[in-house]
């Protein structure tokens, strides 16, 4: 079952965009749906009102954006002023998981819908931010109830990044939008055509739809479910 926090039931590139990810993660190392992912997100209170130790974001307190519950756990975005310097916290029985997430690094703005998570046999989450140029994202996913970070950034240069159900898999896929015929920001590419590329949680290629002529010409937009037996080579 997919929990997203605007969406009730819950894209890097081709070549070029190829590129931009390996630059990316040098600095370490979602979906975009009806909102717009820089939507002004407000805080709530500072972390350790919640209920642990003070957490700072950056140079400023923490404060909650947004939380999920995810099976026994419920799952928390933390970020300091401006969307900046986030942390994923798991509140689990017992005990709390805190882990930092790569994105101020990478520019992006968290805001109150930054964050969607599924559960099922493989649980994760992402947690995805807007630019300038791109959305960007960072998966954790939970193995024998340890929560870790895929080591890599995951980059739409075409305005839409999630965790979607993929037929054929036990477990989601990541999905980005992509312009497989052109480079550079929405902008630059506008009138190009959009295809979705789908990696596995460990961050293996499931393959490419075909191109569409905007996000809103793919089947069952926004309401994304991808066929995996659909999927082609992203050459």
């Amino acid at each position: 079952m997919a929990v997203g926090a605007s969406r009730p039931a819950v894209v890097t590139a081709v070549v070029a965009l190829v590129v931009t990810v390996l630059v990316l993660a040098s600095a370490v190392l979602l979906r975009l749906q009806r909102d717009p992912m820089n939507a002004a997100g407000q805080l709530g209170p500072p972390a350790a009102a919640a209920g642990s130790a003070d957490l700072t974001c950056g140079e400023s307190p923490c404060g909650v954006l947004t939380s999920l519950p995810v099976g026994e756990v419920t799952v928390e975005l933390l970020a300091g002023d401006g969307g900046e310097h986030g942390i994923v916290r798991v509140l689990a029985p017992g005990s709390d998981i805190v882990l930092e997430t790569a994105l101020a690094d990478l520019g992006a703005e968290l805001t109150q819908r930054s964050l969607v998570c599924t559960e099922g046999d493989t649980t994760a989450c992402l947690v995805r931010g807007a630019r300038d140029d791109a959305v960007v994202g960072e998966v954790f996913v939970a193995r024998d109830d340890k929560w870790e970070a895929v080591e890599r950034p995951y980059v739409s240069n075409a305005g839409y990044l999630d965790l979607v159900p993929t037929t054929g898999h036990d477990s989601p896929g990541i999905v980005l939008a992509t312009y497989p015929n052109c480079t550079g920001s929405a902008d630059d590419c506008d009138g190009a055509a959009v295809a979705l590329r789908i990696f596995a949680l460990d961050g293996t290629s499931r393959g490419c739809t075909k191109g569409y002529p905007t996000l809103s010409d793919l089947p069952d937009w926004p309401d994304i479910n991808v066929n995996g037996g659909e999927l082609r080579s992203c050459g």
